[in-house]
């Protein structure tokens, strides 16, 4: 009997437990479940808002959905301007806007800005300052980053839990990703009211043709009546049909020096024969004399116009016209180089399109004409040029050294090699900078640039990722003996001095290194941690180099 009761107490001791159990994890899966609501609310901005003209409704939101996060007395968001600086785009409330700026300043001084965006977290600042403390942080995407919100905040911080922190995150992914499709809307705006602009050109021109068609047949039918009446008249009726072929050869001639006149070369390929006809612009485009008689007789064939073609290009070329050639398309269009004898290329724009098909529905006769771009293609390659490098250095940029440092590392993996990454800072540049203004800085940045160039070797990456802070990438950089030689023969050419007008300025580096795959797997890691190498030099005495590898603290 008492065996009994023992167990039916044991039962229900087991039962309670089970209950309390229960319980908790119903409240934590509440806890949860309030906590992913909460993450895709943030995480959630009004695709209307990306359609405004003005992204002052997304700034407004973003602070409006931070401040349901963290207690703060004033906020403002910074955005990143077209010269890659920051400035004030939204402050809550207006009137804390200088202070702010002035916290801002010194922020970006002691480099604390540039920490924020590197760690892409929450980052609480001036904690030992008698004055509140700041929030940092940034708002990016995976492309780039697109400003920082800085704030002010409010007493009860310290009892911000870490899934706010966590939300603080989403929240400002989100509204970094709301204003880069703000940015998308609004070029795709741009372009759909320049393409609408060039539709409107377009359809005038062919209301125009079809006015010049209509003129054409009204002229046909007139001169039908004319001969139905004068039938009786042979000869009246040859001089009608002569006059009326004459008046049609010159309109086909207006029509070939209308096309010419926009710089369009026209040429009629008959695909029975293989006869090519080519008017004198489209001639002169293919580097031939415009006069029929001197142009040579080879040019009256296809098989010229490919031998003229860059050698790279002619497979390119023949497969478009092959395509037209089996009815598989009614035309084509293709860019081609054609080299023009001094060691340059020029860029043809070749388009073409069947006029007359056989009873199988191949072509016949295919027409065309003949651009000259080389003009457009320079400037493209200009644009992309500018994109991926600095404008005063001429060095790569952050996005071209993001790109080639993630190619060196993919092949030191694949290859199972190592690779260097040298992260560059000129001391005391400031000084220099406001003590002799800043072309004079510009001047030593120039200077700076060139030097790192005879250092390195031409497989190796100089890249400047703004200011004074410089990159370097050696792919297949060999053992730290090595490493460590480049980096001894780097601090021997900035020994020696800098000419700034009359006089000569000891300008020295210091330089954090990483190694792939010592320090880390991924270019972040190894970027911040040549970065923390590098402020290590300077915290012990600036103008020396050190490992991250070396790193005690």
């Amino acid at each position: 009997m008492a065996l009994r009761r023992n167990r039916i107490s044991f039962l229900e001791e087991r039962i309670q437990r089970l209950e309390e159990q229960n319980a908790y994890l119903w409240k934590e899966k509440m806890f949860g479940i309030e906590a992913l609501d909460a993450a895709t609310s943030l995480g959630h901005f009004d695709t209307s808002m990306n359609k405004l003209d003005d992204p002052l409704p997304i700034l407004r939101e973003t602070v409006k959905r931070v401040r349901g996060l963290v207690p703060l007395k004033s906020a403002a968001i910074y955005l990143v301007g077209s010269d890659s600086s920051f400035y004030p785009a939204f402050c809550w409330p207006q009137v804390a806007l200088p202070e702010l700026e002035k916290r801002a300043a010194a922020l970006i001084e002691d480099r604390t800005f540039a920490w924020a965006i590197k760690r892409c977290k929450p980052v609480f600042t001036g904690l030992r300052e008698r004055r509140p403390p700041l929030l940092l942080h940034v708002l990016s995407t995976i492309s780039r980053t697109r400003g920082m919100l800085l704030g002010v905040v409010d007493e009860g911080w310290e009892n911000v839990a870490d899934y706010s922190l966590a939300l603080l995150s989403v929240a400002l992914a989100a509204s970094a990703g709301a204003l880069e499709s703000f940015e998308l809307y609004r070029d795709l705006r741009r372009l759909n009211s320049e393409l609408s602009a060039k539709m409107n050109q377009l359809e005038d021109s062919r209301a125009e043709l079809q006015r010049y068609r209509v003129f054409l047949e009204e002229q046909v039918e007139a001169r039908t009546r004319d001969l139905a009446k004068a039938n009786d008249e042979m000869k009246m009726e040859i001089a009608e049909r002569m006059r009326a072929e004459e008046e049609l050869r010159s309109s086909e001639k207006m029509l070939k020096h209308a096309l010419e006149g926009v710089g369009e070369g026209i040429w009629m390929w008959d695909t029975a024969s293989g006869d090519v006809e080519l008017s004198p612009l489209s001639r002169e485009i293919l580097g031939c004399s415009a006069d029929v008689a001197a142009c040579p007789p080879a040019m009256k064939t296809m098989e010229a116009w490919e031998a003229l073609i860059h050698p790279d290009d002619v497979e390119k070329v023949r497969y478009k016209k092959n395509k037209c050639l089996a009815g598989e398309v009614q035309g084509y269009r293709v860019e081609y180089r054609l080299p023009d004898g001094s060691g340059t290329d020029r860029w043809i724009l070749e388009r073409g399109r069947v006029v007359l098909k056989d009873a199988g529905g191949l072509p016949l006769r295919i027409a065309g004409t003949h651009s000259d771009v080389t003009e457009r293609r320079e400037l493209e390659d200009q644009i992309r040029y500018q994109a991926t490098h600095d404008y005063l250095t001429g060095l790569p940029n952050r996005y071209l050294f993001s790109d080639r440092f993630s190619q060196a590392l993919a092949q030191a993996r694949r290859k199972r090699r190592k690779v260097a990454l040298l992260f560059i800072d000129l001391d005391n540049f400031k000084t220099v900078n406001d003590t002799y203004g800043h072309e004079a800085g510009d001047d030593l940045l120039k200077e700076a640039s060139e030097r790192l160039r005879k250092v390195f070797r031409e497989m190796d990456t100089v890249c400047r990722l703004g200011g004074d802070e410089f990159t370097v990438i050696l792919p297949e950089a060999g053992e730290r003996i090595d490493v460590e030689r480049v980096a001894e023969r780097l601090m021997e050419i900035f020994d020696i001095p800098f000419t700034v007008g009359s006089r000569d300025i000891l300008l020295q580096i210091s330089v954090g290194i990483s190694i792939f795959p010592d320090d880390g797997d991924d270019d972040q890691t190894l970027l911040k941690k040549a970065d923390l190498a590098m402020y290590r030099t300077k915290k012990h005495g600036r103008s020396a180099f050190a490992f991250a590898a070396d790193d005690s603290e």
